[in-house]
């Protein structure tokens, strides 16, 4: 340790806690400066000049509200239509109804150009649409601030760790450091000179990492090159990733492919996989250990966000899917990750409610669950021992709820400015550094960076959910709403698990808990936010016109 350490961290521990709470200010308002107003792609018109608006490349057009343009009379079918945006243009297609284009009736999908009209349940409308270039010359906010808060937040962060280590010093930290501070910004000029996005996404997740990186630097530091190389792996991944969600048509063509290769290994990893505390849920191939479940939440997503978008066509390719995630869960529940069962389990209710899933048939999965759960407690009586601990941990500190009261303990010990990276004691208990992570940040970097770590993930979950109500695309919307649900969710099992708010399930935090195959998952699973930020960005640009 240095010997100006400690009158060094005095003036940084405000420094860290006054730039985490700037930063949180100003990625509010870059938040609320860059709202997007939702647009009609196209409209409808009736003779008596009612409109109907299509928002939307992939539209159900019904009698029923839960329909994407719902036309409410008696012959128009629950699901008449399909209207729909392909290759630069407008296709109608029937499907339980009849419909007519120009008084011609049509049997398969025909185009539709601006001025036709179509004759759906006794009822002519009027298409109308157009495509211009610009539609708003409002100067955006560049995110400037925010980025420049997290850059003072990461240098004293890194300049307080490399004072408290400075004997025997690994020199990977301040790599480790310059690296993370350096691509920040070198992105940051890429979708400002190129205009391709936002750093809405990226700066609370770049805040996490720096958590991460601290964590890790404090708490593992031999573990320190292999974190930094998951990070690289997954940031490459998001950016490829996003590229190749653009190519929709492929992966429509390989997502039967996908997932029963999501099976083999989730079921391969059940019966033969290694076995790390309870869970048997590890492959190792060499020196390389992986969590197969981590890389198979991409693919439920993915395969959830096809099938729903097929579901429009044909009713039968929900239950495919339905099929596909109870074999899922059961491969986790056979590894005993019950955690991960739970996650996989809100992404499929999530999945399901964005496309208007009938109450029935969420009420019955529901209630499958239930006795799922029950069963599970029944086999295991252990896991029943751990819901009997959940909001009792002081009445096992000694046992049972040993981790959680200890994590307590330690957060409370931080104050509101922590007693400094390294300097903690939480890192002794057992897996501190995965489930327990948050303790670790509150202990060692104070309740404020701890809230505003807790913050960055609403500000995800708040993105996110915007990316979904303009979303244009089917696709765009449950890929985004489907990651983003289930992102969150394990936070909040992690967060909340470790101080005893909810039962603690052992899973990860995301960006910031110690450990690859979470990470590279977590940035794979961005991939969906960027992709549809930009798809959204390409289709802001269509406004109908009433003139043309």
């Amino acid at each position: 340790m240095s010997s100006i350490y400690p009158y060094f961290y005095m003036i940084a521990r405000w420094i860290i806690a006054l730039s985490s709470v700037g930063l949180a200010l100003a990625w509010v308002s870059y938040f609320v400066k860059t709202a997007y107003r939702r647009s009609p792609l196209a409209v409808f018109t009736s003779p008596d000049g009612k409109t109907l608006d299509v928002f939307a490349t992939e539209n159900i057009i019904g009698r029923t509200l839960n329909a994407d343009i719902s036309i409410p009379l008696k012959n128009v079918q629950k699901r008449h239509a399909l209207l729909s945006f392909k290759s630069g243009h407008w296709v109608l297609a029937p499907l339980d109804g009849r419909i007519a284009i120009n008084l011609q009736n049509v049997s398969r999908p025909a185009p539709l150009d601006y001025g036709d009209t179509i004759t759906i349940g006794g009822q002519t409308l009027t298409f109308k649409y157009k495509n211009i270039d610009d539609i708003s010359s409002k100067r955006e906010p560049s995110g400037f601030l925010p980025t420049f808060l997290l850059t003072i937040f990461q240098i004293f962060i890194c300049l307080c760790i490399l004072l408290r280590f400075a004997k025997g010093l690994n020199p990977f930290i301040p790599i480790a450091f310059l690296a993370l501070i350096g691509g920040e910004w070198a992105w940051f000029l890429v979708n400002k000179i190129f205009k391709r996005g936002k750093m809405l996404l990226e700066i609370p997740v770049l805040y996490l990492s720096t958590l991460g990186l601290a964590v890790c630097a404090c708490s593992l530091p031999e573990e320190l090159l292999k974190q930094i190389i998951c990070y690289i792996a997954g940031f490459a991944g998001f950016v490829i990733f996003t590229l190749l969600l653009k190519f929709q048509s492929f992966w429509f063509k390989i997502q039967r492919i996908i997932m029963l290769l999501s099976l083999a290994l989730l079921y391969y990893t059940a019966f033969f996989g290694s076995r790390i505390n309870s869970a048997r849920n590890w492959l190792k191939i060499g020196n390389i250990s992986f969590q197969p479940s981590e890389l198979c939440k991409v693919a439920f997503v993915i395969s959830g966000a096809i099938t729903l978008y097929y579901l429009q066509k044909n009713t039968l390719r929900r239950f495919e899917f339905l099929v596909y995630s109870a074999l899922s869960m059961g491969a986790l529940a056979i590894m005993l990750d019950f955690g991960a069962v739970a996650i996989f389990f809100i992404g499929l209710m999530v999945i399901l409610t964005l496309r208007g899933e009938h109450p029935l048939i969420l009420g019955g999965i529901f209630g499958a669950a239930v006795v799922g759960v029950a069963g599970i407690i029944w086999l295991y009586p252990y896991v029943a021992r751990r819901f009997s601990v959940w909001l009792h941990a002081w009445e096992y500190a000694n046992s049972t709820g040993y981790q959680q009261t200890r994590t307590m303990m330690a957060f409370a010990s931080g104050g509101l400015l922590g007693v400094g990276g390294g300097n903690g004691n939480l890192n002794q208990i057992p897996a501190a550094e995965t489930d327990l992570v948050y303790g670790i940040i509150g202990e060692d970097w104070g309740a404020i960076v701890a809230f505003t770590a807790a913050f960055c993930i609403i500000a995800i979950c708040l993105y996110g959910f915007r990316l979904v109500k303009n979303s244009t695309s089917v696709f765009s919307a449950v890929t985004v709403g489907g990651s983003m649900a289930m992102l969150v969710f394990q936070s909040a099992l992690n967060i909340f698990g470790s101080v005893d708010m909810l039962p603690l399930t052992g899973v990860t935090l995301i960006f910031v808990s110690v450990g690859g195959t979470s990470l590279i998952s977590a940035w794979l699973m961005l991939a969906f936010f960027k992709a549809a930020e930009l798809h959204k960005e390409n289709t802001a640009q269509w406004r109908y016109s009433e003139d043309e």
